[in-house]
C-alpha cells in the first residue's frame, strides 16, 4: 500500500516496537522475522522506551535491511512541549 499520494509503498501490516524485551538478539531476530514475512513498515518512538535506539543499533549492524524498510516515529505532545521548555 501506498502512505498517502506520494508516500512510500508499505506492507498492509506493519510492527510497532512499543514493547520488546529482551536482549538485543532476540529483538534483531524479531526484526529480520518480521522482513522476512514481507513486513516493509517499523513504528517505533520516544515515547516506546528504547525502541528507536534499538532500530538504530539493528539497522546499523544490518544495512542490507534498512532499504527494505520504511520507518516511522511517534510523540508525544507533552515530551515536546517539555523538550522545547526546558531545553
Amino acid at each position: 500500500r501506498q502512505l498517502g499520494k506520494s508516500g512510500p509503498h508499505v506492507s498492509a501490516l506493519g510492527l510497532g516496537a512499543i514493547v520488546l524485551p529482551g536482549e538485543e538478539e532476540r529483538r534483531f531476530k524479531l526484526y529480520d522475522r518480521a522482513i522476512e514475512l514481507g513486513c516493509t513498515f517499523f513504528d517505533s518512538g520516544d515515547i516506546y522506551g528504547d525502541s528507536e535506539d534499538s532500530l538504530g543499533k539493528y539497522f546499523q549492524t544490518y544495512p542490507f535491511q534498512r532499504e527494505k524498510v520504511s520507518t516511522s516515529t511517534s510523540f508525544d505532545r507533552l515530551t515536546v512541549l517539555c523538550n522545547i521548555v526546558f531545553s
